[in-house]
């Protein structure tokens, strides 16, 4: 019965995202819509198998609970992710809920908000429906206006880099993630990062510290098990500096692994969700799917 739920499902959602006209969830464009695009083939690369071609074999009895946490920059910039997730977070949240009929399985979904400073969401605890996710999407997306800080600092966001690494910290330290869930972080940014000592705000006069450094921020991913699925740029005309956006997220960072690739997950280009290329339901509801019931790393 699970099994059945779980593929039906999955047709649906993909079909209803137009599946068939989407690349490979798990294809990375270099360019960003231009004729002769180069398809890279980085480890955080390797082509997604279709989800209806997904077999799960006869003695698979996974029941296995879902905590998924949506660790988002709320900048200016990013407006428009929050007006695509609150439109598309009832299907990714329907998707988790069909994935198991057991009686005891119960996916949850949290959020982290952050620019240059953090904010846990909620209280740290899970939302308890969609249409309260939906609902906290819409404030965040009003928010991304105002050039504020989501944790209340009082500088004004001046600078380019955000506090991802702080961000992915504070979700792996506050969010009540259950021994044995499955712990996806759904991490979304255009933009580059710093981290300890290094401070942000303005690039004149920066006050608010970074207080990881991208080692230990990795430590922390690592050892909670949390499997970093990041949506980033290679580069943005709204930030241009540094126009190189790839290490951490695409590639390594100071000599180590990307956060995708330490905790053993994805990268997508987000220049290809906002075209239309690549749908964030299918994405993360494949992704999903592909690290259930499975072993960390």
């Amino acid at each position: 019965m699970m099994r059945a739920i779980l593929l039906v499902s999955a047709l649906a959602l993909l079909a209803a995202c137009g599946a068939e006209n989407q690349p490979s969830y798990g294809d990375v464009p270099t360019d960003t819509g231009h004729e002769g695009i180069d398809w890279v083939d980085t480890p955080s690369d390797v082509p997604y198998e279709p989800v209806e071609t997904l077999e799960i074999t006869d003695d698979v009895d996974c029941y296995q609970d879902i905590d998924i946490v949506f660790v988002l920059d709320v900048s200016t910039s990013m407006t428009w992710v929050l007006e695509r997730l609150a439109s598309e977070i009832e299907a990714v949240w329907t998707y988790a809920e069909s994935m198991s009929d057991h009686v005891d399985y119960d996916p949850s979904f949290g959020l982290v908000v952050f620019v240059d400073d953090v904010l846990v969401t909620n209280g740290s605890s899970p939302y308890t429906s969609a249409a309260d996710l939906r609902e906290e999407f819409n404030v965040w997306r009003a928010f991304c206006s105002t050039e504020a800080q989501p944790g209340g600092s009082a500088c004004r966001n001046m600078d380019c880099p955000e506090n991802t690494l702080d961000a992915l910290a504070a979700a792996a330290e506050s969010y009540p993630w259950r021994p044995d869930a499955l712990h996806i972080a759904i991490h979304v940014t255009d933009d580059t990062f710093k981290e300890y000592p290094d401070r942000l705000c303005s690039s004149l006069s920066p006050t608010i510290p970074v207080n990881h450094t991208y080692a230990q921020t990795i430590d922390l991913l690592v050892t909670s098990e949390i499997r970093v699925g990041t949506f980033a740029v290679h580069s943005s005309s709204a930030c241009p500096f540094p126009p190189n956006k790839d290490p951490g997220f695409f590639a390594p960072w100071a000599g180590q692994l990307s956060i995708p690739d330490a905790t053993g997950s994805r990268v997508w280009d987000l220049t290809q969700v906002q075209s239309g290329a690549i749908s964030l339901t299918a994405a993360i509801s494949g992704f999903v799917l592909e690290e259930w019931c499975t072993e960390f790393i």
